[in-house]
């Protein structure tokens, strides 16, 4: 704060001694007795600074406090869902269980009949002989072996083991600086009409360039490709529990292993009466879900293993009202970020979802976007969001409990995005593909 300097008058008024120091803070010479004024009254000011940050500090963590009844509703909406879940595989294994009794109490009752029925003829006809009467002693038998196995049955059911890590308490940090994205230190030129579709299964990116589909690292340097004859591509995304890419057209499901060698064909679209005009999809460890395309949109639940079954349909209004529909989802850590369009407002906005319940866990409003384009949904590290807006122009950050952080422009217009690792943001625009660091 103060320098030694040459022999000069006291800045301070009326005072006559030689200055000692210069006050760097405020440019002032100043003599012994005058600097330790000064000095004190310095230091007051810093302090009486330091007790107002203090005291934005208390009022801040006043604040904080407030997660707590958040944390709390959270683990009692846990518990509510698993209830729901127990009573739910309750039911069903009861409903089992009874059909399975029913069905060997109406199979003995029948044999019974049958056997005395058969018993009542051959007394009335008196032509019965030792052969018939060996084998119905030999049905007896059976019908009360069947009966002796039917009492003795037992029902193994294992203990619910509940993993003690199942609930954490973590610290989403903000990517403050996300926006704007640092300049693409990779580019890959596309000016066709391929689809805009990517996936990625963190090691390589999958994308279309006609012909073909293409496989490119960190680098976008091409390490395979294969021809596309399947027609338009609606959704692409990656399985880890099939270890395969899914690649979907309007009406057949396809898998493609990660060296793309082999593409094989799920035509379940054809059985079970299932709607085949998908829009979006996204998948989980265990299940895929796509979305239809019309307005009154639904969400169709398949399983993955031991193949590709249709589960359910979540059908409008669960998912969105009759005048609206999907434009993207994108599962994560449990979760559906599902982007919606509401055709009489042109508004799209975003809707976070249990992949469990469907239950609304939070919904945003996005934008306005006249005539209609391509609006994408992406999963950030630290359960954040990234919204792309191809007829704006823009980004859209949204944070883990649904909050704008920050929008910005985005030049050429972008189509969708995803994160290629944990430190790469892969977007397809109109122009091709950009990686950023992050």
């Amino acid at each position: 704060m103060y320098s030694s300097i040459s022999p000069r008058s006291c800045s301070n008024p009326g005072c006559k001694h030689s200055s000692c120091a210069l006050c760097i803070c405020c440019n002032q010479y100043l003599c012994i007795e005058h600097l330790q004024n000064h000095s004190n009254k310095q230091n007051d000011h810093q302090l009486t600074s330091l007790i107002t940050e203090i005291n934005i500090l208390s009022d801040r963590f006043h604040h904080v406090s407030l997660v707590e009844p958040y944390l709390i509703t959270s683990l009692d909406k846990w518990r509510t869902d698993a209830y729901r879940t127990i009573d739910h595989f309750y039911e069903t294994q009861r409903r089992h269980f009874e059909q399975f009794i029913q069905e060997n109490h109406d199979k003995q009752r029948k044999e019974i009949d049958h056997l005395r029925l058969k018993i009542n003829d051959l007394i009335r006809e008196q032509n019965a002989t030792q052969e018939d009467i060996n084998l119905i002693k030999d049905t007896i038998k059976l019908i009360e072996q069947d009966l002796n196995d039917l009492s003795n049955i037992q029902c193994n059911i294992r203990p619910l083991v509940i993993d003690e890590n199942i609930a954490q308490i973590q610290s989403n940090k903000i990517t403050q600086n996300l926006l704007p994205l640092s300049r693409p230190y990779r580019t890959m030129n596309i000016i066709d009409d391929s689809y805009c579709w990517m996936a990625t299964n963190e090691k390589y990116l999958l994308i279309h360039y006609k012909p073909n589909l293409y496989l490119l690292d960190r680098q976008l340097s091409l390490i395979t490709k294969t021809p596309w004859i399947h027609g338009r591509i609606y959704i692409m995304c990656w399985s880890l529990t099939l270890n395969r890419f899914i690649v979907i057209t309007n009406d057949t499901i396809f898998t493609i292993d990660e060296n793309l060698m082999a593409i094989e064909r799920c035509d379940l679209n054809y059985h079970n009466n299932i709607y085949h005009n998908w829009r979006s999809g996204s998948c989980s460890n265990t299940n895929l879900y796509l979305s239809t395309v019309d307005l009154g949109s639904s969400i169709y639940e398949f399983t993955l293993l031991p193949s590709i079954q249709f589960i359910k349909e979540w059908p409008s209004p669960i998912i969105c009202r009759k005048d609206e529909c999907i434009d993207d989802l994108c599962y994560k850590n449990g979760k559906l970020a599902i982007i919606i369009f509401h055709q009489p407002t042109n508004e799209i906005r975003l809707d976070l979802r249990s992949s469990t319940t469907f239950d609304i866990i939070w919904s945003i409003e996005i934008a306005n976007i006249v005539p209609r384009r391509t609006t994408g949904c992406c999963w950030l590290n630290n359960d954040e969001w990234l919204i792309t807006d191809e007829y704006d122009f823009r980004l859209f950050h949204i944070s883990a409990n649904g909050h704008l952080l920050k929008s910005d422009k985005y030049d050429p217009a972008p189509y969708n995005a995803l994160l290629f690792g944990k430190d790469v943001l892969a977007i397809r625009t109109i122009k091709g593909v950009s990686l950023h660091r992050l």
